[in-house]
């Protein structure tokens, strides 16, 4: 569907934060934004940085005003897009997108990206997702139905933290960070655990 989960969105807006504040966000780029969820949520955020949505079904623009959400809007198929002239040195968020092609195409999508993005979030459904077309597009298909944190963790390059949230049927979504150097990867795993311990002494 056009719209993620939720689960996680709290522990991801938080971290980017504490990142954007240490002037590692130079730039977002949005692949598969939908209805621009991520957009919605963060830009206010994360400060006067550039935002770019990789989006693969056209129709999506004019229906979830994307315009107004994002400074470029690159109509195409991520797995086919030459990344570099997409952006770098900023964070590609990649929510809930991975699932809408083979776990293989999944894993060079987000390969080629690391050599172009300082940052990656990736947002992955955990356990039994299945989902077909919605609405005539066909990209909106579930490809990979059941995917594990193993088979994140086994094929995806730089991974540094994650996170798993299920919601009140034991499905879950977990968020996956990435980064290109060590020293940015060390900073992330710190930030993610004060972050979701702050989360809990405020509950």
């Amino acid at each position: 569907m056009p719209a993620s989960l939720a689960l996680g969105k709290p522990l991801t807006g938080a971290v980017l934060m504490r990142l954007a504040a240490e002037g590692m966000i130079r730039g977002v780029v949005d692949v598969g934004p939908g209805c621009g969820v991520y957009s919605r949520l963060f830009r206010s955020l994360l400060g006067d940085v550039p935002w770019t949505a990789i989006e693969v079904w056209a129709p999506y623009v004019r229906q979830y005003i994307l315009n107004d959400l994002y400074d470029r809007i690159v109509i195409g198929d991520i797995r086919y897009l030459d990344i570099k002239k997409v952006g770098e040195d900023g964070v590609f968020l990649f929510g809930d997108v991975l699932e809408h092609m083979t776990i293989d195409d999944a894993v060079e999508v987000v390969e080629n990206a690391s050599h172009h993005a300082r940052l990656m979030v990736l947002s992955v459904p955990i356990g039994c997702w299945p989902q077909g077309e919605v609405d005539g597009n066909v990209f909106e298909t579930h490809v990979e139905e059941n995917l594990s944190n193993q088979d994140i963790t086994d094929n995806f390059p730089n991974l540094c933290a994650a996170r798993t949230f299920l919601d009140s049927r034991g499905r879950g979504v977990s968020v996956f960070f990435a980064a290109a150097e060590e020293a940015d990867r060390e900073k992330i795993a710190r930030f993610v655990d004060e972050e979701e311990r702050a989360m809990v002494d405020t509950i």
